[in-house]
């Protein structure tokens, strides 16, 4: 069975909603959480026989706060055990990474949910530290800390 209909299926015994980009060989995901709505992409990729998810918020970051958001993303990057965030400095889309090596093997049907829920969950977590940078002013160092204590 090839990876995508591993996916596939996966996705549909789950109950998810999604939609398959035939042109781009992506799946689309639409996901609500506490803090934002997410739209997720998993990339297929058969012959490197991995999966990556990308996992997007619809707002960008305004110019004058990307160096903030940036040593923000830089501060909990290094707290976390899987997947990042990045930030694109032209045009400010910010985005968290994760990845699936399924080489000569097949991924079970929980670490497939675990490379979708890993960005949306963690980035719901911190969402609200991007927020109090572009809207508040904050430093970076008070939007990890503000984060932290909402965790608890």
């Amino acid at each position: 069975m090839t990876l995508f209909e591993i996916l596939y299926r996966a996705l549909k015994q789950d109950g998810w909603n999604f939609e398959y980009d035939e042109k781009n060989e992506l799946f689309r995901i639409e996901i609500r959480g506490i803090n934002s709505e997410f739209v997720s992409f998993i990339i297929v990729d058969e012959e490197q026989e991995s999966l990556l998810c990308n996992t997007h918020i619809k707002q960008k970051i305004p110019f004058a706060k990307r160096l903030e958001v940036c040593n923000f993303i830089n501060r909990v990057n290094y707290e976390l055990a899987i997947g990042n965030f990045e930030l694109d400095m032209d045009d400010g889309e910010i985005r968290f990474r994760t990845y699936l090596d399924s080489a000569n093997s097949e991924p079970s049907r929980e670490q497939l949910l675990n490379l979708l829920w890993n960005g949306a969950q963690t980035f719901d977590i911190y969402y609200p530290g991007f927020i109090k940078i572009i809207s508040e002013d904050y430093l970076a160092e008070e939007a990890v800390s503000a984060c932290s204590q909402d965790e608890k």
